[in-house]
């Protein structure tokens, strides 16, 4: 069985991305469209630093002297392009933001990727357009120091992006919210997301299985939370293409020759191997009906091991087909 989530997730966004004309030229992008009917299983929260720091719009754009974590430390500066300095509203507008996502009970994140404020996996330094380092942007240094799992923007207009970053993001949720109080609770935790762990940072899964293997019956709660920290870490990290790819052929593959979809109505999916590259977005859309009929009929579908699904629908499907009280 997939575990499953049944609460509407909390999700902030860049409010520039969820079609509010917030930009400093008054326009906007509209990345959250493509989530289609999905988009029912988040409730958002946009916000914009830049504007809750009083800077308006339209406004001068803004570039750092350095990584936004030099700016909260006091070692980098942000001015418009006028040379006016605006840091200290910029720091005062992001932590508005970061108020306002806590109080809706945010715990991830869509950010506006490269920009000065919301980015958070590259930061724009300097005027010129084509000046970036690694780095996060003023807001995205805050967020990063929340602990939350971050998506950037670019991963809402893949589709193959987004199937790996959305399964990453409830698996994330639900090791979150899990109980650990016994050592078996982190094992029975990671038997369910090690798959997951091991296509992106195979050594760190690794040695997290090791660290199982000689954990105490009564390991110290200091030592779970610990592990428990490792995992989550390893769940918000990107991956690849054509690590997903991978991950996407070898499990719809491995559930083919293991018999688990035989007498099962796979509504005609026909998917061929995705080095064929006008199949890859044909493989996204039908593993995603792999997850709903893997759900419907009880299964554990390796690529999505946690599942959101609306509470009305599993209590309706429960009614259905109530559990063999005998199997207890």
């Amino acid at each position: 069985m997939p575990e499953i989530i049944t609460a509407k997730v909390p999700i902030g966004v860049s409010a520039c991305v969820y079609r509010c004309p917030v930009r400093y030229n008054g326009k906007s992008f509209d990345a959250v469209s493509m989530l289609g009917r999905e988009g029912q299983d988040f409730a958002f929260t946009p916000v914009c630093p830049e504007c809750m720091a009083g800077l308006g719009v339209p406004r001068m754009p803004i570039h750092l002297s350095g990584p936004g974590q030099d700016v909260l430390a006091g070692t980098a500066r942000v001015k418009d392009r006028r040379g006016h300095d605006v840091t200290e509203a910029l720091v005062a507008g992001s932590r508005a933001c970061l108020d306002a996502l806590e109080r809706a009970g945010v715990r991830a994140m869509i950010v506006k990727e490269a920009s000065p404020s919301c980015g958070v996996f590259k930061a724009r330094v300097g005027r010129k357009r084509n000046e970036q380092i690694e780095g996060a942007g003023v807001f995205g240094a805050m967020l990063l120091d929340t602990g939350w799992f971050l998506i950037p923007d670019s991963a809402l207009a893949n589709p193959l992006l987004w199937w790996d970053w959305r399964r990453r993001l409830h698996a994330w949720l639900w090791l979150s919210d899990r109980e650990i109080a016994r050592s078996k609770d982190i094992y029975d935790a990671w038997h369910v997301l090690k798959f997951i762990v091991q296509e992106t940072d195979r050594p760190l899964a690794d040695r997290i299985g090791r660290e199982l293997a000689a954990l105490p019956t009564n390991a110290p709660q200091a030592l779970l939370d610990a592990m428990r920290d490792d995992i989550l870490g390893a769940l918000r990290k990107p991956s690849t293409r054509p690590r997903i790819k991978q991950a996407m052929w070898k499990t719809y593959v491995h559930a083919k020759k293991s018999g688990t979809l035989s007498g099962i109505d796979l509504h005609d999916l026909t998917v061929n191997s995705p080095e064929v590259s006008e199949n890859l977005m044909q493989l996204v859309k039908e593993l995603t009906v792999l997850e709903r009929v893997s759900f419907e009929n009880d299964l554990l579908f390796g690529t999505s091991p946690v599942i959101r699904r609306d509470g009305r629908r599993v209590a309706a499907r429960e009614k259905e087909s109530p559990p063999d009280a005998s199997a207890t």
